[in-house]
């Protein structure tokens, strides 16, 4: 299976559930919390998340969010 290289923003999606599907989807059957946060912290720098004040939580339907 391939995983997804985009996600575009659900209401109701949060960071931290996104990169727990992603690291599903990439081959890791149960990631541990640790990876998650890992990974949540990857895509807020890949993403430019933490930028101009913005707070990484806030994340708005449409939006898109890319895994690599």
């Amino acid at each position: 299976m391939t995983a997804c290289t985009e996600h575009t923003v659900k209401p109701g999606d949060c960071l931290w559930n996104i990169a727990k599907q992603h690291l599903i989807e990439s081959g890791i059957d149960k990631p541990s919390d640790k990876q998650i946060a890992d990974e949540t912290n990857r895509l807020a720098v890949l993403n430019k998340l933490d930028e101009n004040g913005r707070n990484r939580d806030l994340i708005y339907p449409g939006e898109k969010i890319n895994f690599s």
